[in-house]
């Protein structure tokens, strides 16, 4: 099983939020990206939106581990923006994705800790606020049953939480992504379910994308 890829959280859609301190309007806007290609098109796109405001501050982290970061101060005192809002990025753990702080500046100035704090917690906002997928590695296995097993395996699966489809011909073949450790309990509980009557047949094993309903915070 070492050859595996890992699974990581991401980004489902493009997301903003918005906060306000000491009168400084501070825009964030997320979004998943798997290039830094991808990452810059972004970066420049909401920068061209938000064209005047005082700054737009920005961090990425691409790759299962965040095998790529980058973060920009704009204009910022240094390391108070996006060096804060990477940080964000690498304890939360979220990847492939890129956030752009957008701040239109309210005549108060918060100093460089006020700075930090108030770019952190905006990263932070769009990352726990926003829509985001676990993408992860699933064993796709395929059963083929009767219609009189159908109910309790359907419950079985509903219960356990597994995502599944189901096709009907002259029996019933479930598609099943199954986490590749728990392959075999899962066996032996549908077999024991149907009393052995079924077929069982292992597919590839694929990255899919599961809706993630846990909080991620900052550790």
């Amino acid at each position: 099983m070492s050859d595996i890829p890992q699974s990581y959280i991401t980004i489902a859609n493009e997301f903003r939020t918005e906060y306000i301190i000491e009168k400084s309007r501070f825009i964030s806007t997320i979004a998943p990206v798997t290039t830094e290609g991808e990452a810059q098109t972004f970066i420049q796109r909401i920068s061209k939106e938000f064209w005047d405001a005082t700054h737009n501050c920005t961090a990425y982290a691409i790759g299962p581990r965040q095998e790529q970061q980058r973060s920009s101060d704009n204009g910022e005192p240094s390391g108070t923006a996006g060096k804060p809002m990477l940080e964000v990025l690498k304890k939360t753990g979220i990847t492939n994705v890129a956030v752009v702080v957008t701040r239109y500046f309210g005549g108060i100035k918060l100093g460089a800790g006020g700075l930090i704090r108030a770019y952190s917690h905006s990263a932070a906002k769009a990352v726990q606020e926003g829509p985001k997928l676990l993408i992860a590695p699933r064993q796709i296995v395929t059963i083929s049953i009767d219609y009189s097993n159908f109910g309790a395996i359907e419950r079985q699966l509903q219960t356990q939480g597994l995502h599944y489809t189901a096709s009907f011909t002259d029996l019933v073949s479930i598609e099943i992504y199954v986490e590749p450790e728990a392959v075999t309990s899962l066996e032996t509980d549908l077999t024991n379910l149907t009393g052995g009557n079924l077929t069982w047949q292992l597919q590839e094993v694929r990255m899919v994308e599961l809706p993630y309903v846990a909080d991620i915070t900052e550790n």
